[in-house]
């Protein structure tokens, strides 16, 4: 069994079909794709017209057969495009379509439902939910195409899920066993062509299907992801929660344990939590100009349910309320956006007041922006201590978002005036960063003001063990938890490495000042180091000395244009004071680093900070968010240090005593994934860096020694002093691949790749695509530690892996014909591109069999591998091109390629008699027109002529001899056998014939649409 075959068996049996079952026991009805072939208006539809049909009328008893006709119509008629379509569509099917409809008192506009929210469970038998396999799909038909470019549009998803008749949820499966993430790869680009999700894939899939779509999913049996229309691989992301059902339920329940694809299928696509996100957590928010959809993840979404859950079943102020506790990075703000929908759509709940409190103005604008960008209806922010008076005292209903300094502002703003704001008992507190001012007295009045409401708390960093000012006793329980390690392994953030720098002038540690003071002073005459340690000899004094600041600046300049700025990342750099800011900010620029203050000013300071105050803050730190914009390091004390985020920063520079939260929250800035385009190669940010000049690593012990040990393993890792072995042991398992071979030499290394008797396509694509996994965490580590010396030796290595690497992507992938840098940084490409041989490149470039120099170019090559494999691919291209001119000609080259292919390697021939032979096949691809003129016919009458001939040998076996069938390319240059002879001369009498018909019809303009000419001409050909 080839490994192709053995891979779709095991996608078959362990992903497939245990999806369909475990589907079907979740509720769906399994409809084969024949009965849903028979129910379609062919390939073409996706919607099943007859199933929405009856969900419309028995979801809405007023309507009307054309009504539903109409409504059916109006949601596949949508005027717009790609995700402004998807959108528009998926506000139909969660708040209703509205509809004119003439009725007895006259014309008026109702809402039709798609869906039934209300009733979600199947046996309510409101929405009828159908899985189906291998559904056909066929893209719309361009004019004048030919079957075989038609059958290239088919598109075959694994499986395909439908509520009511409307395709929600698309589903590829690959094999288990795939080594490590290849499966999920494979299975994501495949979802990417079936939505035509760039240039690459247009014409070869069917984006109609993903008009409706909600999400997508990458399954493999041992491992499931989903992700929305347009995500790459790196954002499908795993769902590790089969709430409402205990993990334990799952074997007796469903037959399954939960593992492998089972908990997002358990806990994802039931049908009641389908439906639940479908209607609340499905977001569109601009991005960089274009629209992202965004769904929640497991434990977004597990903390909204426990939530909401407390809220309504719980009846005291103080039992409704807990915290959540999400690491930084992992999404809060949606989570209260989520937590916010779902309270505003809860009748139960009254139209409920919903407060948002962070205790950071920057924090304040951040969530009502990102409210505002996901369409939250009606966010207001309260901007003045009279306007949270008013929202707060007037009227229900409201989405308020304020800072808790504005509470004390309001209750001791009307002579001492300390009566409560509401005694509503539906108002609804959420308080992000619930860790901080909310312990003390601000918490308090907050409390008093609000007396009857149900306060939830947010926050990011782990919650402390001393409960005489712990974050429960002041909101409740715990309702969620999801730590740092969770975090991490999820992909959900990245690790944070630890590096400590010019430990000398750090001002935290033994002996600090007399060491600092040594560091700083030591060239000086023993009489001025007198006078100097009078005056200067403190930790703050030190601090702020410009000396002391000057050499740090420089060390971070020259650090962040090696480590950072080759890939395109930024950084932060937190200072010890206002007035330190300004001068590292200048010492930045003098060193050639875009670097901003962002620090607070008034209009009193000196005017040292009047630059500083001048600059457009806001305008600075939304050019600094934009990988593309100028600044590449922001200056800071206090400001951006928590709710900041910023995925492109990945360096924080730490010149600034932090303690306890403070500490963790400035630390968790660049833990946030960020992935871009750059130089046409993709980055992602693999991992944050804390670069510390101050001495906190004993600070940050002091304050994770306060939380639980699960809570806080994993809040950051040293770098090592020495990285040689770390680096070692990645090449050396990327090396493996070619034990006993020269890595000079790249072809003799390639052939490792190369297919054999038993192997399925073109090359072994797992043993290849296991090399690659090896080979980017190589590329990875090299990234991380480079320029240290000690990482330098391993370029070399790296660069005879990238050379083989890209002879065996040119090799056997030539329709993807570039080098691959995917993987590799921006600073290490850099490093190894210049060494990469012209050949590799020569060889990249696409080579057609037309060219001039084809000769030329194939004797140029180093190899007869490579000789063969070009030759290859560009008769293969020429074949595909003109295959619709002479389809049974070329048809018959097609095969004499492929034997020739599988003869050598099947090892029967060698690279150079396939290249002699390949050779022949070229001269016959370009001779047809002589092969025609041979026959006394031209290109047209020939194809024709081969068509028939096809035909007559396939009727007539016997005829099938040592004619145009033969073996070998020469024989399409032959003379027929005399038993053909009879048949050959009528053959051509009718090619001959059929050609003065067609042109003769072909004379009239217009011919393609005038029926009558149509019918003579066929008349005549018969």
């Amino acid at each position: 069994m080839n490994a192709l075959a053995f891979h779709k068996i095991n996608e078959l049996n362990e992903a497939e079909e245990p999806a369909k079952e475990l589907l079907r026991r979740l509720g769906y009805t399994y409809v084969p794709r024949d009965v849903l072939a028979a129910e379609r208006d062919g390939e073409r539809e996706v919607l099943l017209k007859g199933r929405l049909r009856r969900a419309l009328l028995r979801l809405n008893p007023w309507l009307t057969d054309d009504h539903a006709e109409r409504a059916i119509f109006k949601l596949e008629h949508v005027e717009a495009v790609g995700m402004a379509r998807n959108q528009a569509i998926h506000e139909y099917l969660t708040y209703g379509m509205p509809l004119d409809v003439d009725e007895s008192g006259g014309r008026r506009t109702r809402s039709v439902s798609f869906i039934d929210f209300d009733h979600p469970a199947p046996s309510d038998g409101r929405n009828e939910f159908v899985v189906t396999t291998q559904l056909r799909i066929r893209r719309g038909a361009e004019k004048d195409s030919t079957k075989a470019e038609d059958d290239e549009k088919l598109v075959i998803p694994d499986l395909v899920l439908f509520v009511n008749g409307i395709p929600l949820v698309v589903i590829e499966a690959k094999s288990h066993t795939l080594v490590g993430a290849i499966w999920r790869a494979r299975a994501v680009r495949q979802l990417l062509r079936y939505q035509e999700a760039g240039p690459e894939w247009h014409g070869r899939g069917a984006p109609e299907l993903f008009d409706y779509n909600l999400l997508c999913v990458a399954l493999s049996g041992g491992a499931a992801a989903y992700g929305t229309i347009g995500a790459g691989e790196s954002q499908y992301v795993s769902w590790k929660s089969v709430a409402p059902y205990l993990e334990s339920e799952l074997p007796e329940r469903f037959g399954v344990p939960a593992q492998g694809q089972a908990p997002l299928l358990v806990g994802l696509l039931a049908p009641t939590t389908l439906l639940d996100v479908l209607r609340d957590y499905v977001v569109y928010e601009p991005e960089k100009g274009r629209l992202v959809k965004k769904l929640p993840r497991y434990q977004q979404y597990r903390a909204v349910t426990a939530a909401m859950q407390r809220l309504l079943t719980k009846t005291k102020p103080e039992e409704r309320g807990g915290v959540v506790w999400h690491t930084q990075g992992s999404g809060k703000s949606l989570t209260m956006l989520w937590l916010a929908t779902k309270l505003r759509r809860e009748p139960r709940l009254r139209n409920p007041t919903i407060v948002v409190v962070t205790d950071r103005t920057q924090l304040d604008k951040q969530i009502a922006e990102t409210f505002r960008r996901c369409g939250f209806p009606a966010p207001e922010q309260a901007e003045s201590t009279r306007l949270l008076r008013e929202k707060l005292t007037t009227g229900a209903g409201r989405t308020i978002m304020t800072t808790i300094q504005k509470f004390e502002e309001v209750l001791r703003g009307a002579a001492g005036d300390l009566d409560a704001l509401s005694q509503a008992d539906n108002v609804v507190v959420m308080v992000d960063e619930a860790h901080r001012t909310q312990y003390g007295l601000l918490g308090a009045l907050m409390w008093k003001a609000l007396p009857r409401a149900t306060f939830i708390g947010f926050t990011g960093t782990p919650i402390d063990k001393g409960f005489a000012r712990s974050t429960l006793r002041r909101f409740g329980p715990l309702i969620d938890k999801y730590t740092i390690p969770q975090s991490v392994a999820d992909g959900a953030t990245v690790p944070i490495f630890y590096e400590a720098r010019l430990p000398e002038l750090s001002i935290q540690g033994p002996n600090t000042v007399d060491r600092l003071f040594e560091a700083m002073f030591g060239d000086e005459p023993d009489d001025v180091k007198a006078r100097i340690k009078r005056r200067y000899a403190n930790k703050e004094t030190l601090a702020l000395a410009e000396r002391r600041i000057e050499r740090i600046a420089l060390d971070v300049a020259e650090h962040f244009k090696t480590h950072v700025r080759p890939n395109g990342f930024k950084g932060q750099l937190v200072a010890p004071s206002r007035e330190s800011a300004v001068k590292y900010a200048e010492w930045l620029v003098s060193f050639g680093i875009s670097a901003y203050p962002i620090i607070t000013t008034s209009n009193d300071d000196p005017a040292f900070f009047k630059a500083a105050r001048e600059l457009n803050q806001d305008q600075i730190i939304g050019w600094f968010i934009d990988p593309a914009g100028e600044p590449e390091i922001l200056v800071v004390v206090d400001m951006l240090l928590t709710g900041f985020d910023a995925p492109i920063e990945q360096v924080l520079y730490l010149d600034r005593g932090l303690r306890e939260h403070g500490l963790l929250q400035a630390i968790a800035r660049v833990n946030r994934r960020c992935a871009f385009e750059r130089e046409g190669v993709t980055v992602e940010k693999t991992y944050g860096l804390v670069v510390d000049y101050w001495g906190v690593s004993r600070d940050l012990d002091d304050a994770l020694s306060e939380f639980e040990e699960s809570d806080r393993q994993d809040a950051w890792q040293e770098l090592p002093v020495d990285p040689a072995p770390v680096i070692e042991s990645a090449a050396t398992r990327a090396e493996r691949y070619f034990k006993g071979l020269n890595l000079d030499d790249a072809w003799t290394c390639v052939m490792v790749f190369a297919a054999d008797a038993t192997t399925a396509g073109d090359y072994k694509a797992d043993l290849y695509e296991k090399f690659n996994a090896d080979y980017r965490d190589f590329a990875a580590l090299v990234d991380r530690f480079l320029p240290n010396p000690d990482a330098l030796p391993y370029v070399g290595r790296l660069t005879r892996l990238t050379k083989i690497r890209a002879y065996a992507r040119a090799t056997f992938q030539r329709e993807n014909a570039a080098i691959d840098w995917n993987g590799v940084s921006a600073k290490v490409k850099r490093l190894i591109d210049d060494r990469i041989d012209a050949d590799v490149v020569e060889l990249m470039k696409p080579v057609s069999i037309l060219d001039q120099d084809f000769e030329n170019k194939i004797a140029a090559l180093p190899h007869d591998e490579a000789r063969a494999s070009v030759m290859e691919h560009a008769i293969r291209a020429q074949i595909k091109e003109r295959l619709t001119e002479n389809p049974a000609f070329y048809e018959k080259l097609s095969e004499q390629l492929e034997r020739i292919i599988a003869q050598m390697r099947q090892h029967v021939i060698d690279s150079a008699t396939a290249v002699r032979e390949m050779r022949l096949l070229q001269r016959s691809a370009l001779g047809i027109a002589d092969v025609a003129a041979q026959r006394g016919l031209s290109e047209v009458s020939f194809a024709v002529y081969e068509l028939l001939e096809q035909a007559t040998r396939r009727d007539h076996p016997s005829a099938n001899g040592a004619g145009t069938s033969g073996e070998g390319p020469r024989a399409f240059r032959e003379q027929p056998a005399p038993y053909q002879l009879a048949l050959d001369a009528r053959v051509k009498d009718v090619a001959l014939s059929i050609e003065r018909v067609m042109v003769a019809g072909q004379s009239i303009v217009d011919w393609q649409n005038k029926e009558d000419v149509q019918r003579v001409m066929r008349r005549d050909i018969k």
